[in-house]
């Protein structure tokens, strides 16, 4: 059986309901999603006809207050410039999942951190990297984010029945814009494509 025939067999044993709160636009080509109507955090969004490609991907327009540096050990107002988006899952399915993220902007600097709750340190995004990288380096916030080789990185896990709040921290790195600030120019507003992606609880079950 070929390799897309396997992954495609794993992933049509899960059914995954995710609910948005932070955002509220959903991709034109998610064509195997449904809008189920609207519950209080927000427009639910059900998988229908499961594909090799489950996910979900919401875009919009995020506004910083400031930029920051997140390597920075004396940087004390990371949190307080940062964006938690927020991204609610439901696991209707039989089996566990592996729920990822990925994170796309066209502007410079922009950085990004996948967790839930039950990893924050004393309730600080900026701790919690502290405390799940081994270095607080660009690098190593990539691996952490998607793998070594693009094709991984920091997964959420949802057994049968779980309901779980998938959190993206996104932040401007200020080396990247420091130059806009001082020219008196406005770099604050960006356009963000956040993406989850579902598939079964067994490595290589998943490709970016």
């Amino acid at each position: 059986m070929s390799k897309i025939k396997k992954l495609s067999a794993v992933v049509m044993a899960l059914t995954l309901v995710l609910c948005i709160g932070y955002f509220s636009v959903m991709s034109p080509t998610s064509a195997w999603f449904y809008n189920s109507g609207v519950i209080d955090s927000g427009d639910s969004f059900v998988f229908g006809d499961l594909s090799v490609d489950t996910s979900f991907t919401s875009k919009s327009v995020q506004v910083f207050d400031g930029a920051t540096k997140f390597a920075d050990p004396d940087e004390i107002l990371f949190d307080d410039v940062i964006k938690v988006n927020e991204i609610h899952v439901y696991n209707s399915g039989t089996i566990p999942a592996r729920v990822y993220a990925d994170v796309r902007t066209s502007g410079e600097g922009l950085r990004w951190f996948v967790y839930d709750d039950s990893m924050l340190v004393d309730g600080s995004v900026k701790k919690t990297i502290e405390s799940v990288l081994p270095e607080m380096t660009d690098s190593a916030l990539m691996q952490y984010n998607v793998g070594e080789d693009g094709n991984g990185g920091h997964y959420i896990i949802l057994n049968p029945g779980e309901i779980a709040t998938v959190k993206v921290a996104t932040w401007i790195e200020y080396d990247f814009v420091k130059g806009d600030i001082e020219n008196g120019e406005e770099s604050d507003s960006y356009d963000v494509e956040i993406s989850l992606i579902a598939a079964q609880d067994v490595d290589g079950a998943f490709e970016r």
